[in-house]
């Protein structure tokens, strides 16, 4: 049987392609696989936050600031140095001020007046994980081996035995279960915004 370092020089160039082809095809189906599951999370976040926008008041007017609610309070917070970078450190770090009690009361008043209505409604708490429910159970596209499944088993703990107030490091774990480059993207975010809205508020 002929060994590797034996094989005759061409053949070992054949044998290269064929495991970096192999190699590049499991990745791409993986990158496919998770720009679906981004996309489709998207599309039931913003489906359910549509109707949202709908029904709060004012019905009139205001539609660029409800459809913008997430960013406008993140904006807020960053202005007012709660938070000092969008990344997962930076939410650690926010998460652990809203248990020291860091974040004034007046901070919200202050919001809603910038906003001219109370934006309450538009921080629905388990809205955007209901999402990760229906890719898993209504789509398929994710099983439990993604990062989903294993933020969706944290956050449940979080919900069993965690408070926002007094102890968050349930929320904490859940957070680093986020891949960094997802938590860019601020559909990933909402969910830790909605809790500090409503939860603070």
């Amino acid at each position: 049987m002929l060994v590797y370092n034996e094989l005759p020089t061409i053949l070992k160039k054949l044998l290269q392609i064929i495991i970096l082809i192999l190699i590049t095809a499991c990745g791409s189906t993986k990158n496919t696989s998770d720009l679906i599951a981004d996309e489709k999370f998207e599309l039931c976040s913003e489906i359910r936050y549509n109707r949202l926008v709908t029904e709060v008041e004012p019905i009139e007017g205001k539609l660029i600031y409800k459809q913008n609610i997430h960013s406008l309070l993140e904006n807020s917070l960053i202005k007012e140095k709660y938070l000092t970078e969008i990344s997962k450190n930076g939410y650690a770090e926010l998460l652990k001020k809203v248990i020291r009690k860091e974040i004034k009361p007046d901070f919200f008043e202050k919001l809603k007046s910038d906003l001219g209505f109370d934006p309450y409604l538009l921080f629905p708490t388990n809205s955007h994980l209901s999402c990760y429910g229906y890719l898993f159970e209504q789509l398929n596209v994710l099983d439990n081996s993604s990062w989903q499944y294993d933020f969706c088993l944290a956050y449940n703990k979080f919900e069993a035995y965690g408070n926002l107030k007094t102890d968050n490091e349930y929320l904490i774990d859940a957070l680093n279960k986020i891949p960094e480059d997802k938590f860019q993207l601020i559909m990933y975010r909402k969910l830790f915004l909605d809790l500090i809205y409503t939860n603070l508020n």
